[in-house]
């Protein structure tokens, strides 16, 4: 079998804008290097997601419904069903949405292994009214130890995210130099498929 062959990786971004050389951007030459590997790729986003089509277009399966924009409960019931049936080496989430609700669902879930990349220094937010935002918001500063990797695009985070507790072993810089050229993203691809192949053999798979 070759590598990463019959795996399945699911891929969750709650971000409304998608800059050019920006994570999203990124992640479909990812998702398109993990199909020609023979992998399963999954990526669930908002309806509107300029992405959604560039994906399907990868041979990608998209899953704009996992996201309900006023029910978190439902959200990440939803979210924790489709990661028990699909069971994914890898489940990759970027914005502070996702992340929060994907390390809530995979929580019960065993053998699934979560990251999360993050964009920008400044505050992000969610979809939800103050309160809600503002709750998940903390939660989401206090979870972020239970990540199993956490990929920077900005070194200025650095020390940001150490402080909240994530072990600079589980944080990779995923920084590049020439904005978004294809050299660079290119090696943010190797980056990636690196680390999962530490979760794969972290499940017995050959990679």
């Amino acid at each position: 079998m070759r590598p990463f062959e019959q795996s399945t990786f699911i891929f969750v971004s709650t971000n409304t804008e998608h800059a050019v050389g920006g994570v999203e951007e990124r992640w479909l030459a990812l998702m398109s290097e993990l199909v020609q590997r023979g992998s399963t790729v999954h990526f669930l986003c908002f309806a509107e997601s300029p992405l959604a089509e560039p994906a399907r277009s990868l041979g990608v399966t998209v899953g704009p419904y996992i996201l309900d924009k006023w029910n978190v409960i439902r959200s990440r019931s939803r979210l924790r069903k489709y990661l028990r049936r699909y069971e994914p080496v890898c489940a990759h989430s970027t914005g502070v949405e996702a992340d929060l609700l994907l390390r809530w669902a995979a929580r019960k879930v065993s053998n699934v292994r979560i990251a999360a990349t993050i964009s920008t220094p400044d505050p992000q937010h969610t979809r939800r009214r103050r309160p809600i935002n503002a709750l998940m918001l903390r939660f989401d500063e206090a979870g972020l130890s239970h990540e199993d990797m956490v990929f920077l695009t900005n070194e200025a985070l650095l020390d940001e995210i150490v402080a909240a507790g994530v072990p600079v072993n589980k944080i990779v810089l995923d920084v590049l130099d020439h904005d978004g050229s294809g050299e660079d993203i290119a090696a943010s691809v190797a980056l990636h498929l690196n680390v999962y192949r530490t979760f794969m053999a972290s499940r017995g798979q050959g990679a």
